[in-house]
């Protein structure tokens, strides 16, 4: 994708940031982690399952609601959504006994369309992700950083991959405490740690290049993604 589509690095600098967005940036990692942190303490609490059936059901339904509300005819969809909320709360008692399974299709599911997102712009022909990021924070990229950013999205791709083939293994042989470990506590963990190793690798191997924080790879996703629906997510 040309470099030119997206926004100048200089109109995403630091000082040009609204105050609302420093604060969402704050606020979205924060409510990620609060969220985290309580399906992992309703999941090791007795007698709380009904709580932690509809924290694992909270962003399946979020997404419907949202979903209903763009389409042209959202009447009927929110009124099917309704009928959904009503069936699973009379329902509530004998699916909390199985509430695991929400948290596990919720975690298998969002590391398995992530690394599908990574992976699918390693085609032959595409532009890598990362090399989109990079190109929207820094603008045209030098041969070694375009290098460089393809190895990362490899990367990311991989790590994604083998955190839903952990959390699969996990779900079906460890206990459910186990599991809940590894993917409320453990991978938000492992995503910071591949962030600061990503950092770590850059400065070694391109010593040269202008290096940028979180919140440069945040501006970058935002324009990419600002770019394609502008585009109306037509491929590469």
């Amino acid at each position: 994708m040309p470099s030119s589509h997206l926004p100048h690095p200089a109109a995403t600098s630091c000082d040009a940031t609204p105050l609302t967005q420093r604060v969402g940036w704050i606020a979205a990692p924060a409510g990620f982690l609060a969220y985290e942190s309580a399906l992992h303490h309703a999941a090791h609490t007795p007698g709380a399952e009904v709580g932690a059936l509809m924290l694992g059901l909270a962003p399946f339904g979020l997404i419907g609601l949202v979903a209903a509300w763009r389409c042209a005819r959202r009447l009927p969809w929110l009124i099917l959504l309704a009928a959904c909320g009503i069936a699973l709360w009379v329902a509530r008692m004998p699916l909390a006994a199985h509430f695991g399974w929400t948290y596990f299709l919720q975690h298998l599911g969002a590391n398995l369309a992530l690394a599908a997102m990574f992976g699918r712009t390693l085609r032959r022909g595409g532009t890598p992700l990362c090399t989109e990021f990079a190109a929207a924070v820094h603008g045209p990229l030098s041969p070694d950083m375009r290098h460089y950013t393809r190895r990362v999205t490899q990367a990311w791709t991989l790590f994604f991959a083998l955190t839903a083939a952990v959390s699969l293994i996990l779900f079906a042989l460890a206990p459910m405490p186990a599991w809940s470990s590894f993917a409320n506590l453990g991978t938000p963990l492992l995503v910071a740690l591949m962030f600061v190793a990503e950092a770590a690798c850059r400065r070694a191997l391109l010593p040269a290049a202008k290096h940028t924080g979180v919140l440069d790879a945040v501006r970058g996703y935002r324009a990419v993604m600002a770019e394609r629906a502008s585009r109306g997510g037509a491929p590469h």
